[in-house]
């Protein structure tokens, strides 16, 4: 059906939405939308009341159960207030029975609904307050939004949260309607029987008449007409039980085509909701891969090591180790691993023998060696206190794995000029210190730590 037209000149009706979980308010908020609704939101009673002094909606959609201030006492407030006293309010709550019922209501609510809300009951509900036309409900039935859950279920509860909730009460209507209708006919067939059979036998005797002018029936014209009048009476329940079943075949195929428009409406649900969750899938990998990125960029703020030191230090292992525990604080697993790396400096030998860098002022050309200074050799690597972290982690095992890695000179971070000619040996150290670093990698198993799905509060 073709959705009419709103007037541009009517403002729509407003609906206010109170309830803590975002993706409650977004799902009703989708259905109320197509009623040409103005939907506003509030995450807390308190937003709600805050947005009720400046504003007054049509009609009031409340959540039970929230933090702080919670639906009952949110119900009490609003229709304490003259301003917004007359405001209708419907609960939706996971909670049932006739107490919580009667307490809705005690407090000036119109009604309650389940919190998983069907489009039909929202139309049910707008109609009775008035708020929309019959005309404009019929489309926003049939475009009723999908359902989206308030947490991101597996296949299993996907499949039973489309599912029809009076799909199974549906199906055992049609059987008992259809058995009833059986013996009904049945029974029908059986009394107009046994009522002619009644009739034929209580028939009264005619009056006595001269024997010459009173003709005796034979046994085979009593047949005969017993058989005749029984031909009649099948044939005309046989006309009846034809029309009666054509009625019912005319049900059936208006059932079928309801069940039908069903199945089509739980399809577009269903692709709703795949939409969405892989939408909430991307949303959540992005954010987890730039917690990741910025996490690595930060640590290797402070990659560099002074010549001389040992790289993998006592000062490094509080932050490694400090990085590890935040690593399983969010569910990671995977591998941290530490590239080493080793400047190339221009040395000169000093009085005991040992490579030092030459003096700044020096030419680069004079240099005795260009290579690693004494104590970032592969034996100079790690603390004591390091390498006992190391063997650690490796005993104890768990998802988040240490992988160190000595590249020497491999890859440079800093360009080293290009000839030495005309170079000082304080501008070749100064790129030969940047080269001199421990650059941190990580390489995660899954694309989505372990309890983030459904949300990124953990990151």
């Amino acid at each position: 059906m073709v959705k009419p037209a709103r007037d541009p000149s009517v403002a729509p009706k407003c609906a206010l939405i109170v309830d803590d979980s975002k993706t409650a308010r977004r799902f009703l908020a989708r259905i109320l939308e197509r009623y040409d609704m103005r939907v506003e939101t509030a995450g807390s009673a308190e937003q709600a009341l805050e947005f009720l002094g400046h504003d007054r909606p049509d009609v009031i959609f409340m959540d039970h159960m929230m933090p702080g201030m919670d639906g009952f006492e949110a119900v009490r407030a609003i229709k304490n207030k003259p301003a917004t006293a007359t405001i209708p309010i419907m609960m939706y709550t996971s909670q049932a029975g006739e107490l919580y019922v009667s307490q809705a209501r005690a407090l000036g609510a119109v009604g309650v609904l389940p919190k998983q809300i069907k489009p039909v009951e929202v139309d049910a509900l707008l109609q009775s307050l008035h708020l929309v036309d019959d005309e404009s409900t019929d489309g926003a039935s049939a475009e009723a939004p999908a359902v989206v859950p308030a947490s991101v279920p597996d296949g299993a509860e996907v499949q039973r949260a489309l599912r029809p909730a009076d799909w199974d009460d549906l199906h055992r209507w049609l059987g008992e309607m259809l058995g009833h209708h059986g013996a009904s006919l049945r029974g029908d067939i059986e009394n107009s029987v046994a009522k002619l059979l009644d009739e034929r036998f209580a028939a009264p005797v005619p009056a006595q008449v001269p024997r010459e002018s009173r003709g005796r029936p034979s046994l085979t014209t009593f047949l005969v007409l017993l058989l005749a009048g029984l031909a009649a009476t099948f044939f005309w329940l046989h006309q009846d039980s034809q029309r009666k079943w054509q009625a019912m075949a005319g049900q059936n195929s208006e059932l079928l085509a309801a069940l039908e428009d069903r199945r089509r409406a739980d399809a577009e649900d269903a692709a709703g909701i795949r939409d969405y969750l892989d939408s909430e899938r991307a949303n959540l990998l992005r954010q987890y891969e730039d917690f990741l990125e910025t996490l690595a960029w930060g640590i290797n703020q402070s990659a560099v090591y002074e010549p001389g030191d040992v790289p993998l230090s006592d000062g490094r292992l509080e932050v490694v180790s400090g990085l590890m525990d935040r690593l399983r604080a969010v569910g990671y697993s995977g591998i941290v691993q530490l590239d080493v790396y080793t400047g190339n400096f221009c040395l000169r030998a000093d009085s005991t023998g040992r490579w030092a860098p030459a003096p700044s002022e020096s030419p680069a050309d004079s240099c005795d060696r260009i290579g690693s200074v004494d104590g970032s050799r592969p034996s100079d690597l790690q603390s004591v206190a390091f390498a006992n972290y190391r063997a650690d982690l490796d005993l104890a095992g768990g998802p988040v794995r240490l992988i160190v890695e000595e590249l020497g000179a491999l890859a440079s971070a800093a360009e080293y000029p290009a000839s030495l000619q005309g170079v000082t040996a304080g501008d070749w150290n100064r790129v030969a210190a940047a080269n001199n670093r421990v650059q941190l990698r990580l390489f995660p198993d899954t694309d989505l730590p372990a309890g983030t799905w459904g949300s990124a509060s953990a990151l």
